[in-house]
């Protein structure tokens, strides 16, 4: 066997409808939250109020986006809601004429599964203002 591990449809990343929308609710949910997770986790690495350069003004852009927090939760749930209903929607009929179309529905609950994970670190990300008591 070779030292390397090539790319079988296995190992290559799902690029569905349902698994974009639930990547794009994460990074939504990540946006609406930065502005409250973000100095803590720069304080957490050591930048503070006497940081230079780069990390000085970028804690500044993380706070300065707490009014468009609403948007961003609002475009969490859009994504995820259309994530969920593309991925439970009442499948048109298909015959298992070929094992193609019968592995779909492995596909489809693996498509479910990381929907789910998505939809739960979404709503950590969008609560954790008020988990961590901001």
């Amino acid at each position: 066997m070779p030292p390397y591990r090539e790319l079988t449809s296995e190992a290559k990343p799902p690029n569905n409808p349902v698994t974009i929308l639930s990547v794009g609710g994460l990074s939504a949910a990540l946006l609406s939250s930065v502005c409250c997770i973000g100095p803590l986790v720069f304080a957490a690495l050591g930048v503070g109020v006497g940081a230079t350069g780069f990390w000085a003004g970028t804690a500044g852009v993380l706070k300065d986006l707490l009014p468009y927090r609403p948007a961003f939760i609002g475009l969490t749930i859009l994504l995820l809601g259309v994530g969920f209903y593309l991925a439970y929607r009442k499948p048109e009929t298909a015959r298992c004429a070929t094992a193609k179309v019968c592995a779909q529905g492995s596909l489809k609950s693996r498509n479910r599964t990381w929907l789910w994970i998505m939809a739960s670190l979404a709503l950590v990300l969008v609560l954790a203002p008020y988990w961590l008591g901001l």
